[in-house]
């Protein structure tokens, strides 16, 4: 499949899943207020967190490992046997503290005991989740942007009844039971295109095990869990030190401008799983992979200056569609905002030949250096500029950050 083709099969599936996240949300704020999604925002976090570490975090490695072996039978075989063995292991014991610890964890996320029941509902909808992440996984590796796109279409347009039983049933419980329902249910489409696609090709989903596979797909692990601490803390510093600088109306303002960039962002950076991760997995030759990068920068870079630019033409509707009069002060912040998308589109090209090398101490150094890059920028613009700053920090770190891997990308193309 040709690249426009996937990416107008990604951008597709990409809208109706935002599209189907809004739905659901309003559906939860129009039946319980703010009160009701207030109380569910660390609820709603965990099941983020949930989504990216379910099945061990192994899924960019499976993406790679199935496009490197696509002409290696007995090397895909053990990768999916082993790779299910990881889903299956990592599932069970994360079901088995959600059920163990359900009490306090809805003590902690909501404030009392009484959902528990719905922790333990999320025990075995994880696992849902994680499976369903492996099978997307493979059906990425094979450059199946059909198949992959179809799956996260069909998901979505089952999530919303989906939600709307549990909410029936059980109310508010219910409600917070089908947020989880939402990405686990893309579990039954994944079973289907991959029956139908990938079976034969790339082996049945029976655990197995062995040892080397293993160690290649938990370097993915350690990469997951350093991506869920690094990025995240920072927001949560920067987040702190804005509302201590100005106040928490000025970080709802920042939080907007940067929800509308990571919404128009997916479009382009879904296809860079889909496309660009199995084509640099499957090249060897330096001047391969740098011709693969510039043909992927060639095509992306313009696309995501046309988008920024018609978002900044557009931002006084865009304000007054998705939020309200009151955010309005957020349309100088999108000056600075934009261009960082930019350059965080352009450098996280480059970092896809980090993840599809499988370079655990590289992989490290990118995500610490924008960790870094980051705070330090923030501590210095927030407390000049307050949540104009903030929005300046995220330019300045990702415009610091392109430079950084351009240079190290032609360190190591002429080593």
């Amino acid at each position: 499949m040709s690249f426009a083709r996937a990416s107008l099969w990604t951008a597709s599936s990409t809208l109706i899943k935002i599209l189907g996240g809004l739905v659901i949300v309003k559906l939860l704020a129009v039946t319980y207020g703010p009160e009701g999604i207030g109380l569910a925002s660390n609820y709603r976090q965990l099941i983020t967190v949930l989504s990216v570490m379910a099945g061990a975090g192994i899924f960019n490695g499976v993406t790679r490992y199935v496009a490197q072996y696509q002409d290696d039978s007995q090397q895909l075989r053990q990768l999916s046997a082993t790779s299910s063995s990881l889903v299956l292991g990592t599932g069970l014991l994360i079901a088995f503290l959600l059920l163990v610890c359900a009490e306090p964890i809805s003590q902690g996320l909501f404030g009392d005991r009484r959902f528990a029941n719905v922790i333990r509902c999320l025990a075995f909808l994880q696992c849902g989740i994680g499976w369903a992440n492996l099978l997307q996984a493979k059906l990425k590796g094979i450059k199946d942007a059909r198949s992959n796109a179809l799956t996260i279409i069909v998901g979505s347009l089952l999530a919303i009844p989906g939600y709307l039983a549990c909410w029936a049933v059980g109310g508010y419980a219910g409600a917070l039971i089908g947020l989880a329902v939402v990405p686990s249910i893309a579990l039954l489409p994944a079973l289907f295109f991959y029956h139908r696609r990938a079976d034969n090709l790339l082996g049945p989903l029976l655990p197995g095990w062995d040892k080397a596979m293993a160690a290649r797909l938990l370097k993915y692990t350690v990469m997951t869990g350093i991506t869920a601490v690094t990025l995240p803390v920072a927001w949560v510093v920067m987040r702190h030190q804005l509302a201590s600088h100005s106040d928490w109306q000025a970080v709802g303002l920042w939080q907007g401008v940067a929800s509308v960039s990571d919404a128009y962002l997916q479009f382009i950076t879904a296809t860079f799983s889909v496309w660009l991760l199995p084509a640099l997995s499957r090249l060897q030759e330096k001047r391969a992979i740098a011709a693969e990068i510039k043909r992927t920068l060639l095509r992306v870079i313009p696309v995501v200056m046309v988008l920024s630019f018609a978002v900044w033409l557009v931002r006084d509707l865009v304000i007054i569609t998705l939020f309200s009069s009151k955010f309005m002060p957020m349309r100088d912040l999108f000056t600075w905002q934009l261009p960082g998308d930019v350059c965080k589109v352009a450098a996280y090209v480059f970092g896809y030949l980090v993840i599809a090398r499988g370079s655990l101490r590289a992989y490290l150094l990118t995500e610490l250096t924008q960790f870094i890059l980051l705070l330090v920028t923030s501590h210095w613009l927030i407390a000049e500029h307050g949540v104009l700053g903030a929005v300046q920090a995220y330019c300045v770190t990702y415009g610091c950050y392109l430079f950084l891997v351009i240079a190290a990308f032609f360190y190591w193309y002429r080593k």
